[in-house]
């Protein structure tokens, strides 16, 4: 009789312990979904930039910025479609030496003529998926890449 009474007691609690267990896992799984969808992401810029710059620096066109932007908007790889490229913010600094370039005091030139070494800047504004409470908002995802313009290459010195 006391074990019939001792279940009776209980009515429910399974229940309450899948909601319990369920919310938990939903959120791991959210959360989880939107660390996929930053990665992504932040491969993607990865390949923006790593591409981009390859094709400004081998380019023949005297406008090496010109050519980098133009890369990245016209990209119509699958990522491409993913990604927002009004997000997109693209910076090119020419510099014109080794020393330069590696001065922590240098901000380094717009003008591209006698300043073979450029670097190359890419960030996305990345907006979270899911809006997290007192979590992820907004996150700058930011890569850069110095490359030595293959048509400036006889101007370069260390």
């Amino acid at each position: 009789m006391q074990n019939k009474n001792k279940m009776n007691k209980q009515r429910g609690v399974v229940a309450i312990e899948f909601v319990l267990g369920f919310m938990a896992l939903f959120y791991v799984l959210i959360f989880w979904v939107e660390l996929c969808i930053m990665g992504f992401i932040s491969s993607a810029v990865d390949y923006a930039i790593a591409e981009s710059s390859r094709n400004a620096r081998t380019s023949a066109n005297s406008d090496y910025t010109d050519v980098f932007m133009r890369t990245i908007n016209d990209n119509d790889s699958t990522w491409a479609r993913f990604l927002d490229r009004n997000k997109f913010n693209i910076s090119v600094r020419y510099y014109e030496s080794y020393n330069d370039a590696t001065s922590p005091n240098s901000q380094g030139s717009e003008e591209r003529e006698d300043n073979p070494i450029a670097l190359y800047r890419v960030s996305y504004d990345y907006s979270s998926v899911f809006n997290w409470v007192g979590g992820l908002q907004n996150i700058t995802l930011a890569r850069e890449v110095f490359g030595i313009q293959e048509f400036e290459r006889d101007q370069f010195s260390q």
